[in-house]
């Protein structure tokens, strides 16, 4: 990778919620974004949970800064919340 060049990959994994009939009632969303260089990389994983009416009913962000080493060197939590109606 050349100092100049950055790289930036997205994985979204969706889990179902289900009762104890094993209807869906709901789901996580858990969607993270890679962005690195050779300075380093940047991570934001942002986590969402629906409802069975694909409503948000909460909501969590975190942004890790790591070094060129994979090292952390700063994390931020954006928000974790309950939405509410």
């Amino acid at each position: 990778m050349a100092d100049d060049d950055i790289e930036v990959g997205e994985d979204i994994e969706v889990a179902e919620i289900t009762d104890a009939d094993g209807n869906v009632v709901g789901a996580v969303i858990d969607d993270v974004i890679v962005a690195t260089s050779a300075d380093g990389a940047i991570v934001d994983e942002l986590i969402e949970v629906i409802d069975a009416d694909g409503d948000v009913v909460a909501v969590d962000e975190t942004v890790s800064a790591y070094d060129a080493d994979g090292e952390l060197v700063d994390e931020v939590e954006v928000g974790a919340v309950a939405v509410d109606e």
